[in-house]
């Protein structure tokens, strides 16, 4: 080798060796400083409120990485307390602990020529969060003093630039304790991961309405949760939750509602007679979020919610007693009305929802079931917002479902969100079907079955409020035939031959239009009892008008009862029947 290649290498390695003898110096000395430095900005952009410490700091000026371990950032709680003196500390208190901070490559020279620091990733593993929530009146005040201040206006006396490529939060454990002055109620999420990418703060980004708290793209994937509701009978649960700010949509996927317990046990806790619901939804959908709406202000605005598939599932047990409430005011609409989260979804998409309501009946002790299969449909305008009510009062629904799985269904509601007495419209076609499958709630609850009924088509167009139901039904079928049912010692089912001939030729018509050719056109004017709900009543409206359809009017029934009990014994049954299949008004409500 040459000498003066020997020269070049010699000088080349003295410059490595003085670069990294540096570096490890600078490194050393510089700890301090930054350390210093650290906590000084922290104190300084939390007005003294928060404390931050760690058990290890490295830095390497050459690579660009660093590491911090054993992170604690920290409520000072004397801070804190004298903020309450003055009136201005926050609801929320924030304690972090992180095992491990990684920073890969931060671009130190920039730093130091331009005032700009620059990431390519951040780790963050294992970090724990607990949020400490007290209510403070004067936080809802619009006089109270607020430091309006961004965050670039914040770090702008040490540095013109933050940006990071990717930040990573790996196995997040969250807890939300809030406080009252009687209890603390919490609630625990654990293996949460977030990705956050693109991260930019400066004087421009800070206007960028096209970045969510400064990030492109902010990534959260929640893992399996259960929340037991206060009351102790319910308890919700989902398998994932996934939020993804860049394409602003939140999806929930194994989303459950259902009580803690078996059916016999909740109504021998509950004591009465009230309805128990099972809900499941093995997917919804949430899209076009506004996000920056929600996190200022609590408001919940989307484009669409969407939910595939799933069941609702409605039970009630009629053995125990009623505990009879005004439910006037209360119809689904009138509820979204009263929310006291503001909501505003232009349409809510059903697909393929299974709907099913279950009764013990108390007189035979069994238990009917209607079902409406296959639900699909969308909601429009559904809001509690009253700006928005102002340019379209009306929320409507186009719903198809198929009642006991066999009969297509359509309705459309209309409710008209300012009206006082929560006025509304639906109207509906019910297509072809046998009538048997209906022997399922019939049979159990009334003791009685349909022995044959070709129903053709049922339509409907009603308008009505919290007191009364007006319109009109037409019901066309023919070779309607009914069997009144009577029960022996042993437990066998008989039929009332006598009764359900009287039913079958003096009462109801077996057909519409009957034997004399004539059309019945049912009139609906119903007056709501105050005890109904909303749903009780829609059905009770309809039951109306079929009845007319069918040729019953209330002095038909009467003189056909009357005969009955005279004629023979088992008529008193039938009398009985006849008052609960054609709408005698019972004590209790529902």
């Amino acid at each position: 080798m040459k000498p003066i290649w020997k020269w070049v290498i010699g000088i080349i390695v003295g410059l490595l060796v003085i670069v990294v003898v540096g570096a490890w110096y600078l490194s050393r000395h510089w700890k301090p400083i930054l350390d210093a430095q650290i906590k000084e900005a922290v104190i300084r952009s939390t007005d003294s409120l928060y404390l931050i410490a760690y058990d290890d700091l490295n830095f390497n000026l050459i690579t660009g990485n660093a590491s911090i371990s054993s992170l604690r950032l920290m409520v000072d709680s004397t801070r804190y307390a004298e903020l309450e003196r003055q009136q201005q500390a926050p609801d929320n208190a924030y304690n972090i602990r992180i095992e491990n901070l990684r920073i890969r490559s931060f671009h130190p020279r920039r730093i130091l020529t331009d005032r700009r620091l620059q990431i390519d990733d951040i780790i963050i593993d294992t970090p724990s969060i607990h949020i400490v929530n007290r209510y403070h009146a004067y936080n809802d005040t619009i006089v109270t003093k607020r430091d309006t201040q961004t965050l670039y206006q914040r770090i702008s006396g040490i540095l013109q630039e933050v940006s990071v490529g990717n930040l990573h939060f790996n196995d997040i454990h969250f807890k939300f304790s809030k406080k009252t002055d009687s209890a603390t109620n919490e609630t625990v999420l654990n293996n949460l991961n977030v990705k956050v990418s693109d991260i930019l703060i400066d004087s421009v980004s800070q206007f960028d309405t096209t970045r969510f708290f400064h990030t492109r793209a902010i990534d959260v994937d929640v893992p399996g949760f259960r929340y037991e509701t206060p009351d102790s009978f319910y308890y919700v649960s989902f398998d994932r939750l996934q939020i993804a700010t860049l394409y602003k949509q939140v999806t929930l996927t194994g989303l459950k509602y259902a009580p803690r317990m078996s059916k016999d046990e909740f109504y021998k806790r509950k004591k009465m007679a009230k309805d128990m619901a099972v809900i499941s939804f093995p997917s919804i959908r949430l899209g076009g979020i506004d996000l920056q709406r929600f996190v200022n202000n609590q408001q919940l605005y989307a484009s669409s919610l969407h939910i595939d598939s799933g069941t609702v599932a409605i039970s009630n047990d009629l053995r125990y007693p009623k505990h009879p409430t005004n439910k006037i005011g209360k119809s689904p609409h009138q509820l979204l009305l009263k929310m006291k989260q503001p909501l505003k979804i232009d349409s809510v998409v059903l697909n393929n929802i299974d709907i099913s309501y279950a009764e013990v009946g108390r007189k035979y002790q069994k238990e009917g079931k209607i079902t409406f299969n296959r639900t699909s449909g969308v909601f429009h305008n559904v809001t509690n917002d009253s700006l928005a009510l102002l340019q379209n009062k009306t929320m409507g629904a186009d719903l198809t479902t198929y009642l006991m799985d066999i009969g297509k269904l359509n309705v459309a509601f209309a409710f008209d969100m300012l009206d006082k007495k929560g006025a509304y419209t639906y109207k509906g076609l019910l297509g072809p079907m046998n009538g048997k499958p209906l022997n399922r709630i019939l049979t159990p609850l009334l003791n009685a079955e349909v022995a044959n009924a070709n129903i053709k088509r049922v339509s409907f167009d009603v308008s009505a409020d919290d007191h009364r139901s007006r319109g009109s039904l037409r019901f066309d079928y023919d070779n309607m035939r009914l069997n009144l049912l009577t029960i022996d010692d042993q437990g066998k089912k008989g039929s009332m031959k006598v009764a359900s001939f009287l039913a079958n030729s003096f009462i109801i018509n077996d057909s519409n239009p009957d034997a004399n050719g004539k059309y019945h056109t049912g009139r609906i004017n119903y007056t709501r009892p105050h005890t109904y709900s909303f749903f009780k009543t829609l059905w009770q409206s309809l039951l109306q008008g079929i009845k007319e359809c069918a040729g019953i009017s209330p002095e038909r029934e009467r003189k056909i009862m009357n005969a009955a009990e005279e004629a023979k014994k088992a008529s008193e049954k039938t009398g009985g029947f006849f008052k609960r299949v054609f709408g005698k008004k019972d004590k209790g409500g529902g």
